[in-house]
């Protein structure tokens, strides 16, 4: 998750995480889901990220879930 950045594509993102393990779409956004990925090196210490894409380029990322705020726009919600 180091790696991505705001802006990335749709592609790049998938060549460095690889495939999400689910997806969900609205409108002009799209969130890809990575479940049990590693924060750190220690293989303890992993959780689930989103990536929030606009017109197939990064808006948002990074833990937490993914909420429908009106239709045709999602929002990552952070996980405290």
């Amino acid at each position: 998750m180091g790696e991505v950045n705001e802006g990335m594509s749709k592609g790049e993102v998938i060549s460095i995480l690889g495939k999400p393990d689910g997806f969900q779409r609205s409108g002009e956004y799209e969130a890809l889901r990575y479940t049990d990925r590693l924060i750190s090196g220690w293989s303890w210490n992993r959780a689930d990220y989103t990536v929030v894409l606009k017109n197939d380029h990064v808006s948002e990322y990074g833990p937490g879930q993914v909420r429908q705020e009106r239709p045709g726009v999602l929002v990552l919600v952070p996980i405290r």
